[in-house]
């Protein structure tokens, strides 16, 4: 059963009188090859009942603790061993952070108590490192504050959880916030238990960019977003300004056409760009001083392509920013050499709507 449980017995041995300490059962989950954790068997804990069992053993798991003792405070030994098997497989297969941080529980009866010996994959910091956020309102807000800051790691316990594409979320805000995310990441998600309203959810982020760089390129995209902000005529309308940030970003350089795992920076700072960093960037712009544009992609001349649409006065147009060099919004009937899905878009008939 371990040093660890052995100590615990010499332990109970001094405090609570008797003997036939370890004849009772143990459950032993195969381990991984990771064990990670600090010894504290600290003071015995009086249990009466599976929920008070229970709830001490959840509570080693929460602290992070690899040892414990419970003294069976008139608590009959049959029943007490009944109820730790149920009380192990909850917090190894239900429990949330028992799912996500243990890999092993071994426990084992002496004269009036309970020797347990944890074995975890996730240290206490890992453990204590768990943010608790309700809803999945709280998750995506945790999940964007973690893309602005380039965080490499995020782990969630989420209440009231329901089923959900975390990879899409990433995803969703990275391509409509240009001016906070400065690189998409590749995203690792792992969900425990597999089960339950209650759930954690942990979030792998792999940049090909170091943090420091891309925070201090975000320092430098954020006042390009603001001096096209301050381009715009404020008391203009719709189409002036959407014209307006046209020109702002179209003849900032005379751009390199080709992709970068940065677009924003690479666009706004360098002049290389895609049509998609264009038409997301193009986007962004238009929301910060209230414009209602939109970023679609499809294919233009049978090639993959990206492009905006834009409402102006109520009516929607399609605005392609690598098309003609002055602005010139188009109708759907005069995107002739273009192929989009036109269920997934409004229609662009320049009729308010």
């Amino acid at each position: 059963m371990g040093r660890a449980v052995a100590a615990l017995a010499l332990v109970l041995a001094l405090v609570l009188s008797g003997c036939g300490w370890m004849d009772g059962s143990y459950v032993s989950v195969t381990p991984h090859q990771v064990a990670v954790g600090q010894n504290d068997s600290g003071n015995a804990r009086a249990v009466r009942s599976y929920t008070e069992l229970r709830s001490a053993l959840v509570r080693l798991i929460d602290e992070g603790s690899t040892e414990g003792v419970f003294s069976l405070s008139d608590y009959p030994r049959e029943e007490a061993e009944a109820d730790m098997a149920e009380a192990v497989k909850y917090a190894m297969t239900v429990y949330p952070v028992g799912t996500y941080a243990v890999e092993d529980i071994q426990y084992g009866f002496g004269s009036g108590a309970i020797s347990v010996e944890i074995t975890y994959c996730r240290s206490r910091e890992e453990i204590a490192g768990i943010h608790t956020v309700r809803r999945m309102e709280g998750a995506e807000q945790a999940i964007a504050e973690a893309l602005d800051e380039s965080t490499e790691k995020l782990v969630l316990q989420i209440s009231g959880y329901r089923e959900t594409d975390f990879t899409e979320i990433v995803r969703t805000y990275a391509r409509s916030n240009p001016d906070r995310v400065m690189e998409m990441p590749s995203v690792d998600v792992r969900i425990c238990p597999e089960q339950g309203s209650v759930r954690i959810v942990e979030m792998i982020f792999r940049y090909s960019t170091d943090r420091q760089t891309l925070r201090s390129m975000r320092e430098q995209v954020q006042p390009v977003f603001s001096s096209a902000a301050l381009y715009v005529s404020g008391q203009a309308g719709e189409w002036v300004k959407f014209s307006q940030l046209h020109t702002f970003l179209t003849e900032r350089f005379d751009y390199q056409l080709r992709s970068s795992v940065t677009p924003a920076y690479s666009l706004l700072c360098q002049g290389v760009g895609d049509s998609q960093a264009f038409a997301q960037i193009y986007t962004a712009m238009c929301s910060r001083i209230g414009l209602n544009a939109r970023s679609i992609s499809g294919k233009r001349g049978g090639e993959e392509h990206w492009w905006n649409l834009v409402n102006i006065d109520g009516a929607w147009y399609h605005l392609d920013l690598l098309g003609e060099k002055q602005f010139m919004p188009l109708t759907d009937g005069q995107m002739t050499d273009y192929e989009w899905d036109r269920s997934a878009y409004p229609a662009a008939t320049g009729a308010a709507e």
